[in-house]
């Protein structure tokens, strides 16, 4: 059936429109830190305990209190030695000192620490400082990393290496995360063959015959599959769907009953004879105004068991670029959103262009560009010098999306914003 299609929005408006009209998972689990890289995390994780847990030494040297290295040259008495892990010393008698490594505690009434580097021992168990040595010099303060009780990492934060080091260093075992979602991918079209998957041969077997006329290999499926690949989702390759619209049906109904929390779908979401995916039941069209990916088609499903969650679809065009745009700034923040993340957008870098551009004012075309190092040593942007939406080797090849618009004309040296690749891999 025909949808009424409203005017062409923005991606900050589109994700918007869809985060409104879709509901983040609820159910929650506990996973061990090795298990959470990737996952979103469903409650605020907080420190139990002050990081560090006492004053401690910055660095290998001496511990001293200030008060008795006020002079141009301070004769100190060397009174024992402190390493890391070992409980906190008592306190030291006036003009005494410790040896002391990076992360001992430091003994009651010391202040400071002077690195061994600036020392001078002497025969008799004695050492020479210079001073005056500054109070709180190469100190770390207890909880000044982290206070007991404060918030370590906040509910709805995809976790990186970097978080679960730092949740285990307050002492968090596992961590709340909501569910993992599941995804089926598909992609339609009476054209599509998936390579052919022979055994190793030695040597290697030739490549693969041309397909007959009118046929192509699929793209577009292991590149979703491949974006999405992580802790944060179980991804399942539905195949090729024929362009017969009950064959599409049934796909649909399977990821219904199969309890899936999206369906993503390449192919079938124009306008034209065989676009059966944008007429099918319940499914709207959101244009955009961005090129390549006109807009996407989209739906949410109810549940075909009481268990089961809405299934949301959203259908994409068949040309990969314009697939691959859509997935990195539209899908995946959507996605994020529901698996239990803020809803928000890949963040661009602004660089300069190298060449003057032309583009159609009052659009974003996102063109492909390569980063070149200037002669200051700053970084610029190429342009590809294809641009087609059915080039995926345009992706492959190049370091950045490039957002060329709403202006109609840029110099050389313009700075546009712009995604690089290697960070909207990251996620």
């Amino acid at each position: 059936m025909a949808d009424a299609t409203p005017a062409a929005v923005d991606l900050a408006d589109a994700l918007a429109l869809l985060a409104r009209a879709v509901a983040p998972v609820a159910q929650t689990e506990k996973v061990a830190l090795a298990g959470a890289a990737g996952r979103v995390l469903a409650q605020d994780l907080l420190a139990g305990a002050p990081l560090p847990a006492a004053d401690v030494a910055a660095m290998d040297g001496y511990a001293l209190r200030s008060a008795d290295a006020t002079a141009p040259r301070n004769t100190l008495l060397l009174a024992g030695r402190v390493l890391a892990g070992q409980g906190r010393r008592s306190a030291l008698a006036p003009g005494e000192c410790v040896r002391i490594m990076t992360g001992a505690p430091l003994p009651e009434g010391c202040d400071a620490v002077v690195m061994q580097e600036l020392v001078e021992k002497t025969v008799a168990g004695h050492i020479v400082v210079d001073g005056p040595v500054a109070p709180g010099l190469n100190r770390r303060r207890r909880g000044e990393h982290v206070a007991a009780g404060s918030t370590v990492l906040q509910a709805g934060r995809r976790l990186r290496g970097a978080d679960l080091g730092l949740a285990s260093s307050v002492g968090a075992g596992e961590l709340a995360v909501f569910r993992a979602l599941r995804i089926g991918v598909l992609s339609t079209g009476d054209e599509l063959r998936d390579p052919p998957r022979d055994p190793p041969r030695d040597p290697p077997r030739d490549p693969p015959a041309a397909l007959a006329d009118g046929l192509s290999y699929d793209g577009n499926r292991p590149m979703i599959l491949a974006t999405l690949a992580g802790a944060s989702c179980t991804c399942l390759d539905l195949g090729i769907c024929p362009d017969q619209a009950p064959a599409y049906a049934q796909f649909v109904a399977r990821a219904q009953a199969d309890g899936l929390d999206a369906l993503l779908v390449t192919g079938g979401a124009a306008q034209g004879d065989a676009d059966f995916v944008r007429a099918a039941p319940g499914m709207s069209f959101l244009p955009l105004s961005l090129r390549p990916g006109r807009g996407v088609a989209w739906a949410l499903l109810a549940p075909s068991r009481p268990d089961a969650p809405h299934l949301l679809v959203l259908g994409l065009p068949g040309n990969p670029v314009a697939a691959f745009i859509l997935l990195q700034l539209l899908v995946r923040p959507l996605l994020a959103y529901v698996g239990g993340s803020a809803p928000r957008l890949p963040t661009p870098v602004w660089l300069p262009i190298r060449n003057p551009l032309r583009n159609r004012p009052g659009r974003i075309e996102m063109r492909r560009a390569r980063l070149v190092q200037e002669g200051d040593g700053t970084s610029g942007l190429e342009m590809l010098a294809d641009q087609g939406s059915a080039m995926l080797r345009t992706i492959s090849e190049a370091d950045a999306l490039v957002a060329v618009g709403p202006a109609g004309e840029y110099r050389a040296g313009d700075r546009l914003p712009c995604y690089l690749l290697d960070a909207l891999a990251g996620g």
